[in-house]
């Protein structure tokens, strides 16, 4: 059974989407600190241009939850809430993970006693000129907003040199196939979401499970 939010004290705080960065940053962290509780948090997009994304990564979440339970991983609580893209136009004018900072932010003042934060970054994503820009502005976003200082607070990055590859090995088989990465899903036979097969997140996931034949057929939803 997941920990107590009010009474329980958080080594770290993790942000968790129910996509397969964040599900692996989230299993990586739990499994090997056994005895550190954190406290995750999922803020509900609710996105203009996708509102079946925002239903379908909150069924992703629920079930990688009851799943890490039923395991006994159960170092941690968990808190949603939801913030409103779509009142802002169709394309949403600020980053996820900027929003997620923020949030982050708010939830560490009400938590004093936290002093990491969980960072889903991957070895991909340092390959992208910009990345580095992107996250000394959430992390100033941060530092800002909570009143802390790189010298009392850290952010953590423990995927950091690993490929998307490498990080679909490494996610149990039945746990990958829970995860929801698609940023536009489509409705499919019999009624239920299936991959676009055309956002940027799905074609990285498709040329590896193309050049992995047989490897990831579990995931091939």
């Amino acid at each position: 059974m997941a920990l107590d939010y009010s009474s329980t004290s958080f080594r770290g705080v993790i942000p968790f989407s129910g996509g397969i960065d964040s599900t692996a940053a989230l299993y990586k962290t739990l499994t090997e600190n056994p005895n550190e509780y954190y406290l995750i948090y999922r803020i509900q997009l609710v996105n203009g241009t996708s509102g079946h994304r925002t239903i379908r990564e909150g069924m992703a979440a629920e079930k990688i939850l009851h799943w890490m339970e039923a395991q006994g991983i159960n170092n941690f609580a968990f808190r949603s809430l939801s913030f409103d893209y779509s009142s802002l136009g169709m394309m949403p004018p600020v980053w996820d993970s900027e929003i997620i900072n923020f949030v982050a932010s708010v939830v560490v003042q009400a938590k004093p006693e936290i002093f990491e934060f969980i960072e889903g970054a991957i070895k991909n994503d340092y390959e992208d000129v910009d990345f580095k820009d992107r996250l000394e502005k959430i992390a100033g976003i941060f530092y800002t907003s909570s009143g802390r200082t790189p010298e009392n607070f850290k952010f953590i990055f423990p995927l950091k040199d690993m490929s998307k590859y490498e990080i679909m090995q490494y996610l149990p088989g039945e746990l990958l196939a829970l995860t929801w990465s698609c940023r536009y899903p489509e409705i499919g036979p019999p009624y239920t979401f299936v991959r676009c097969h055309k956002c940027p997140q799905c074609n990285i996931i498709d040329k590896i499970i193309d050049e992995h034949p047989g490897k990831f057929d579990d995931y091939l939803y």
